[in-house]
């Protein structure tokens, strides 16, 4: 919303509602709701001032005016009450009267809590948006442009090296029984974040969540922390409640402090220091602002403008001008360099909580108790945006980089948001009140704090949470034991699970060489096996071959033996005849030839029979060799399958113990770097007690050396003294004698005159 109000105190903050809160009323209760076609010119004249006469007169009048606010007079009404104008012709969502009973704005009106009835809502807003014309005569000025939100390119520059702490010793001043972080700050260039507790402020990188250093703050409890805005410099302004106040400068490379600036009789509650670092600003309980000199703590400007404790300090970026906001809801703006005042921006009802700028330095960003977020602009010194971010109280508010803004409130959650009020993303996970937020840009995340001192990381893209950051970390030695049990506990988790890994690796060689020797054993079995296939069909050959000549032999024989009957039959049919025919020629001729063929038969018979007996004895004797080399063969197979099933056996149990070796190897490699972390850890630890120790001695040896010079400089300013009295006494008579002589040669002159004159 933009609000323009100017309140200036809390009394008139109470005037001004309560006549608000009257007019409020009367609309509900008689306003005249406008018709659907109502003129587009609506004026005061004709539409408003009779409902407000009718319903706001007895109070608020030209004679009696609470709160100083007369509605019976249109000029009276344009200029508002006592604290500030009602109405922003043509922009009803930025007039507060408006807000008070949209209820966007507290206190609403009317004071029941029921808004009055839109139609209502809508007469007035419609005679705002059009200009708030006071009669039919009226011209509507032409409408002002709105604020361009859009940022311009960011002015601050990036730094060629990026400001990462060296080494900062990590032991914490003290253990605090209740934790509390009152600040935290967040390095505009390096992924790193300050929290104050008490007596010191811790260092964390915001990437991998672990403490980078810690920084004594002996003045006390530090209300306020700011880095510089090249990140080289970090800023805490605190100090012990109602005793004392201090700002304290350090280096936020080494830790080193640089100075300390202001001496208050109360704790510095905001602080920051200007782009140039030419200058600090501080503000605490005795509600003024204080410029001061960086260089030597000289006052450059004092102002006395709020009314209650300073509560939030920020200089614009560009380092021109210095937002300051107290517990009254005072918001003002000054020239960095005069303390002149350059606005007073009224508008919040409760104390400021925070206030940033826009890295372009274009827009303020304010929050109140009041729960509301403001954004304004600077050059009018106008509200151009309001909306209610925590409903029971905003407590820390933190403009980004790329302009999303951070805040955190009552309600116990953080929360991003644009520049025209809508939400982003809510954070989770504080239990409490939060107490500061801030956002990393350099890593894109979230920190916010709460009472109990628990202090939550959050991821800004996808709110996720990252981790806690501890407000009350453990001591190097405490962190050194906590290592060194953990040390003990890994190595304990480590050598059984070694020793089995030993075991099983062994086991397993073994049965890597056993199945070596098995399959070298499959491969002979293999071989002799076919082998023995080849001598079996060899064999087998052999066998069919043979057979197959006694076949031959035994068909042939078969043959002739059953034809010699036959030609024996014809031989003697043939003599019976030639008996009969003894001449005849043809006849002697058969017989001759049938005679020669039964002895050839016979020949060949006895031959035959001799040839298969032979073959015979050849068959069985290929039988049997056979028969030898096929119960060869199947002993072979016999000896394969069982080298074939210990093959697999073995191979089947390599695997399964190759399995139990990579489990185990896995676990013990888990076992291994936990042992190796912890090692480190411990090594860690130590090296930082060492570095803390070797620090104090250093320290201690610098101290005594200045000891050492500072009285060697007052010797030295003593024999000084004394030769400077004893040059002066020398001085004295020289310049004595000299009169002497001077005074003997004058008297010598006057005896010789005097001689001279006789």
């Amino acid at each position: 919303m933009n609000c323009h109000l100017k309140r200036t105190t809390f009394q008139t903050v109470k005037l001004q509602a309560a006549a608000l809160a009257f007019v409020a009323c009367w609309i509900v209760a008689s306003v005249t709701v406008a018709d659907e076609k109502a003129p587009e010119k609506v004026t005061y004249d004709d539409h408003v001032k009779p409902v407000l006469v009718q319903r706001c007169s007895s109070c608020h009048n030209g004679q009696k005016r609470e709160g100083d606010l007369d509605v019976t007079n249109y000029i009276n009404l344009m200029q508002g009450g006592g604290s500030g104008t009602v109405i922003e012709p043509q922009d009803a969502s930025g007039s507060y009267l408006y807000q008070l009973i949209t209820h966007e704005e507290t206190p609403e009106m009317p004071p029941s809590g029921t808004k009055i009835p839109a139609p209502e809502i809508q007469l007035i807003a419609k005679w705002i948006d059009l200009g708030a014309l006071e009669n039919s005569g009226s011209v509507a000025a032409k409408a002002k442009p709105k604020f361009d939100m859009s940022m311009s390119a960011n002015p601050s520059v990036k730094p060629e090296v990026i400001p990462m702490p060296l080494r900062i010793p990590l032991e914490p001043v003290i253990k605090t029984t209740r934790p509390s972080v009152h600040a935290i700050a967040t390095s505009p260039w390096a992924p790193i974040t300050a929290i104050s507790s008490p007596q010191q402020i811790l260092l964390y990188n915001t990437q991998n969540l672990k403490l980078a250093g810690v920084l004594p703050f002996e003045e006390g409890v530090a209300h306020s922390l700011r880095f510089s805005r090249n990140g080289q410099l970090l800023l805490a302004g605190g100090g012990r409640d109602g005793a004392s106040g201090k700002t304290v400068l350090f280096n936020a490379l080494t830790g080193e402090k640089i100075t300390t600036v202001g001496d208050e009789l109360e704790s510095v509650l905001a602080s920051d220091i200007s782009p140039d670092h030419s200058l600090v600003a501080i503000g605490g309980p005795n509600k003024l602002v204080k410029i001061l000199s960086t260089t030597d703590g000289s006052p450059v400007a004092e102002i006395k403008k709020h009314t209650d404790w300073v509560t939030a300090l920020e200089f614009s970026p560009d380092g021109k001008l210095l937002a300051s906001g107290d517990r009254n809801g005072g918001l003002h703006v000054w020239e960095a360099d005069t303390g002149n005042e350059v606005f007073t921006l009224k508008a919040h009802s409760k104390s400021i909580s925070g206030v940033s700028w826009r890295a372009d330095s274009q827009i303020l960003c304010s929050a109140s108790e009041d729960g509301s977020i403001r954004l304004w602009e600077l050059e009018e010194g106008k509200q151009i945006k309001s909306w209610t971010a925590h409903g029971t109280g905003v407590t820390g508010v933190e403009f980004h980089r790329d302009g999303i803004i951070s805040s955190c409130g009552r309600d116990k959650v953080a929360k991003t948001w644009d520049q025209n009020g809508k939400m982003i993303r809510q954070f989770a996970g504080l239990v409490d009140v939060a107490v500061a937020v801030s956002h990393c840009d350099e890593s894109n995340r979230v920190l916010a704090s709460d009472w109990t001192g628990k202090l939550t990381v959050w991821n800004a893209v996808d709110g996720a949470e990252i981790g806690q950051l501890a407000s009350n970390p453990p001591t190097l030695g405490e962190r050194l034991a906590a290592s060194q049990k953990n040390l003990t506990a890994a190595t304990q988790k480590h050598a059984p699970l070694a020793k089995v890994l030993a075991e099983t690796k062994a086991s397993l060689n073994g049965m890597i060489g056993s199945l070596e020797q098995a399959k070298q054993t499959q491969v002979q079995t293999q071989a002799k096996l076919a082998k023995m296939e080849t001598d079996f069909n060899t064999a087998k050959t052999q066998f069919e071959s043979a057979q197959a000549t006694a076949s031959s032999y035994q068909a042939e024989l078969t043959q002739k033996a059953g034809a010699k009957p036959l030609i024996k039959e014809s031989l003697d049919k043939a003599n019976a005849a030639l008996a009969l025919l003894p001449a005849d020629a043809e006849l002697k001729a058969s017989v001759t030839s049938l005679t020669s063929k039964i002895q050839q038969l016979d020949t060949r018979i006895v031959e035959l029979n001799g040839m298969v007996v032979k073959a015979n004895e050849a068959t069985n004797a290929m039988k049997v060799q056979m028969d030898t080399a096929a119960n060869n063969v199947n002993g072979a197979k016999t000896e394969m399958e069982k080298v074939i099933a210990e093959v697999t056996k073995l191979t089947v149990d390599v695997e399964a113990t190759q399995k139990k070796v990579d489990a185990g190897s896995k676990i013990t490699a888990a076992a291994m770097a936990e042992v190796q972390q912890a090692t480190q850890q411990v090594s860690y630890w130590n090296s930082n007690l060492s570095f803390v120790a070797e620090m104090k001695a250093i320290q201690a040896e610098i101290l005594s050396v200045d000891e050492d010079i500072a009285i060697k400089q007052t010797a030295a300013d003593a024999a000084n003294a004394k030769l400077s009295e004893a040059q002066k006494l020398a001085d004295d008579a020289m310049r004595q004698k000299s009169e002497a002589e001077a005074k003997a040669q004058a008297l010598k002159e006057k005896l010789s005159n005097l001689r001279k004159s006789l």
